[in-house]
């Protein structure tokens, strides 16, 4: 009796145990609600997601972005947005929780794009996506960015996060981007977006501005998506073998 009591006890202790929060913010701990895909898609998202800092010193700014970690042929890489990192590699400093690696060289840099490849060593606390293999193939960017997909990104808007989002495409122009309704601010440029099949479709480059009747507005729900194949690959492969 007493050790069926004792066991009991036991028991009950350990069901009103509250778990850690390790256990919560667990990179596969996502909803199982979820299709197969799309919880591919949200853990990709978030095993490859790292946070930028980069310095000024000409000015004493500095920039804090998003970015996505990759690999290419046995070697590490970062990208993300090109406006928020500045000149100075050894200013620059990729951060995952606690830890801070740092920058050892700018790849290939494409300001009209809007886009960096900062080559690292490796993170062991994240996952890469591979390159090719994590991005669509040509015949499969029709369907990928079809119109209301399901798009997932996760950033670190306002200095906070990382947070992942749920988003859909509502747009798209060659000349310009992809358009998602989704959320975003300060902090989320360079976020890899993610398919609902788990593929790097691009990154976030900007929010929409509106003009109203009070002034200019920022619409924290419209963002601008520049789409993978806008990099130009053979010339950063030259530089990233």
């Amino acid at each position: 009796l007493v050790v069926i009591i004792s066991g009991a006890y036991i028991s009950t202790k350990k069901s009103l145990t509250f778990p850690s929060e390790q256990e919560i913010d667990a990179i596969e701990n996502v909803a199982k609600i979820l299709s197969p895909g799309e919880k591919a898609a949200v853990i990709r998202s978030r095993a490859s997601a790292v946070r930028i800092v980069s310095a000024d010193l000409t000015d004493g700014g500095i920039s804090s972005m998003s970015g996505t970690y990759i690999t290419y042929n046995g070697q590490y890489f970062i990208l993300t947005a090109s406006h928020g990192v500045y000149s100075a590699c050894r200013f620059t400093q990729i951060i995952v929780g606690d830890e801070i690696h740092e920058c050892k060289e700018y790849v290939f840099r494409d300001k009209q794009s809007d886009y960096i490849i900062i080559r690292i060593d490796e993170i062991v606390e994240r996952t890469p996506i591979r390159i090719p293999q994590d991005i669509p193939r040509r015949n499969e960017w029709i369907t990928e960015l079809a119109t209301q997909n399901k798009t997932y990104y996760t950033g670190f808007p306002n200095n906070g996060g990382p947070y992942t989002f749920e988003g859909k495409i509502v747009a798209y122009s060659e000349s310009e981007a992809i358009f998602i309704d989704s959320y975003g601010w300060s902090g989320s440029s360079g976020a890899g977006v993610f398919s609902a099949d788990g593929n790097l479709i691009g990154w976030v480059m900007a929010l929409e501005v509106g003009e109203t009747y009070f002034g200019r507005q920022v619409l924290e729900n419209f963002m601008w998506v520049i789409p993978l194949f806008k990099i130009d690959w053979p010339a950063a492969n030259t530089f990233m073998d």
